[in-house]
């Protein structure tokens, strides 16, 4: 009996996916059919693959593990006459996309007609943050959100939390100087996003995590989720969907929420017992600003503090990764060259004192002297430039048209607007020598070939959607440059890896070695294993 109805329920539910699966084929087939039919740019496309076909000859000319942008990077090349925009079917394995690599192009998606953030981008950040956050909501509840943080990641509010970044920069020189006694060779990016861990909670929910020294289960369960999160660009359809991931990522959420509300309710009781006043940590303006219009009670809001909750997480997850990444970065592109080092050396020297480690309590005392580095700056942002954390995602709408300089008109309904930042910061048709490490672009004047073109610069967006806390990832490296690189040098130990792991294939890309992978943030391949030893005083690089 039991049988004689299980099997036909079987058979139905089959069935029911089967058609699903075919409804949904069919429907991406045919916007892509109507697009080929007025000769709009793509790859050669297929009913049946779509542009499926087109991707494993890109892969093989680029390191295995590397990051899918990559690899469209290299097709826009195929389509100079549009600036690099085209269409492209990847359908299972993701959206159908409209892929932009020209500024222009971006400027227009981003600003002219500041699109929606798609649909696609709910489920991909669901992992990270638990529900809708700043990074995926549109219009009116986009504003009100956006809104209740801006005071707190304003220029005036990461200064005043100077303190906070410079005692956990303090810990993270300190281990740097172990390694340094020792002369092992370690993981760079992993001691760094410890780092930045620590610093956005203090920052966030003025709370120190101590993640740097000891374990912090807020801190391990987002960077579990991150470690299965990256297999959503993996092509292997049971790595991409193995069962055991939602489990995992269902028992992290549960850990940060857990941590997170408890951490919420203690500074809403300090709030009320400080006559309504608190530090100035993100999560404290957030509280006072909230409750500026509603009466005090005993526990806080519960529909807030869920709401709350799910804007941390996202605020722990992007301050901290991508961060982390730009440093071991911007510390790896030093050292990869002795005159823009012994520059920076000298920036500091002038700014923050000619004694080695002079420059924590020199921004104890005078924490707007971060803002006099203008080399210091440009060294950052050339190399964002070079290493983008990410790239942009948008929805495209009826009657929303973009028109690259040729005049050619590129429809965007029913797409996905994929804004490449790599490839839209290294195309040569807007930036002179594009995978030259060269600051100075950002020191010369308008007019000048080197000077960046308009919207060219997008690590942290641009244009309305821009990153809320674009101020203190800035703060976060410039405060650990000046507190490293007159101390130590790097030197990374790619060789030492591979010979340690021989593997035959390709393992550059643009000629780089710590080339990016999608972890998270985009990070360095294999951590970036590195060995960090004293400077001699006196050495000028």
């Amino acid at each position: 009996m039991a049988t004689g109805v299980v099997w036909p329920l079987a058979l139905s539910l089959v069935v029911g996916a089967i058609g699903l699966f075919a409804t949904k084929m069919i429907k991406s087939r045919l916007i892509f059919y109507k697009l080929k039919k007025q000769g709009l740019p793509m790859p050669p496309w297929s009913f049946a693959a779509g542009h499926l076909m087109t991707l494993p000859p890109l892969l093989e000319k680029l390191p295995l593990g590397s990051q899918q942008s990559d690899a469209f990077s290299l097709l826009s090349c195929d389509f100079v006459d549009t600036d690099g925009c085209f269409y492209v079917d990847v359908w299972p394995f993701g959206n159908s996309l409209l892929v932009i690599t020209s500024p222009e192009l971006a400027v227009q998606a981003c600003q002219k007609y500041d699109l929606p953030k798609p649909e696609v981008l709910v489920p991909f950040f669901a992992p990270i943050a638990g529900g809708p956050n700043l990074f995926v909501m549109n219009g009116a509840e986009w504003k009100r959100s956006r809104a209740l943080f801006n005071t707190g990641f304003s220029e005036k509010g990461m200064l005043e939390c100077m303190p906070h970044v410079l005692e956990e920069a303090e810990v993270y020189v300190s281990i740097l100087r172990e390694h340094a006694r020792k002369g092992d060779t370690f993981s760079l990016d992993k001691i760094t996003c410890d780092y930045m861990m620590d610093v956005i909670g203090a920052v966030t929910i003025n709370a120190r995590l101590h993640s740097q020294s000891r374990h912090n289960e807020l801190a391990a369960a987002l960077r579990s989720s991150l470690e299965w999160h990256f297999q959503e660009e993996e092509m292997n359809p049971f790595k991409r969907w193995n069962p055991i991931r939602p489990i995992v990522e269902w028992n992290n959420g549960r850990i940060m929420n857990r941590y997170i509300n408890f951490e919420l309710e203690k500074r809403y009781k300090a709030w009320k017992s400080n006559n309504h006043t608190l530090t100035k940590s993100v999560m404290d303006i957030a509280i006072e600003t909230y409750m500026k219009e509603r009466k005090t009670s005993d526990k806080l809001d519960s529909r807030f503090k869920t709401w709350a909750t799910t804007q941390i997480r996202l605020f722990l997850f992007a301050g901290h990764d991508s961060t982390a990444a730009a440093i071991v970065y911007s510390l790896h592109m030093l050292f990869k060259h002795p005159k823009t080092l012994a520059k920076i050396r000298a920036e500091h020297d002038n700014v923050l004192g000619g004694d080695l480690d002079s420059a924590a309590q020199v921004l104890k005392q005078h924490p707007h002297y971060i803002n006099q580095l203008p080399y210091t700056t440009a060294v950052i942002k050339e190399t964002l430039r070079l290493f983008p954390p990410a790239s942009g995602m948008r929805g495209g709408l009826p009657g929303v048209f973009l028109q690259d300089k040729n005049g050619h008109k590129f429809p965007t309904e029913n797409l996905s607007l994929w804004i490449v930042h790599s490839a839209i910061q290294r195309n040569p048709n807007y930036w002179p020598d594009p995978h030259s490490f060269l600051p100075e672009r950002w020191l010369v004047e308008p007019g000048h070939p080197l000077h960046p073109p308009k919207g060219g610069w997008r690590p942290f967006e641009y244009g309305p959607r821009n990153c809320v806390g674009q101020t203190l990832a800035m703060l976060d490296i410039k405060v650990t440059l000046a507190m490293m690189v007159r101390e130590f040098d790097v030197k990374d130990q790619y060789d030492e890896w591979d010979r340690m792991h021989p593997t035959t294939g390709i393992k550059t890309v643009y000629g780089e070695r710590a080339y990016q992978v999608p972890q998270g943030a985009a990070h360095p391949v294999h951590g970036f294993p590195c060995k960090v030893s004293f400077r001699e005083k006196g050495n000028a690089a």
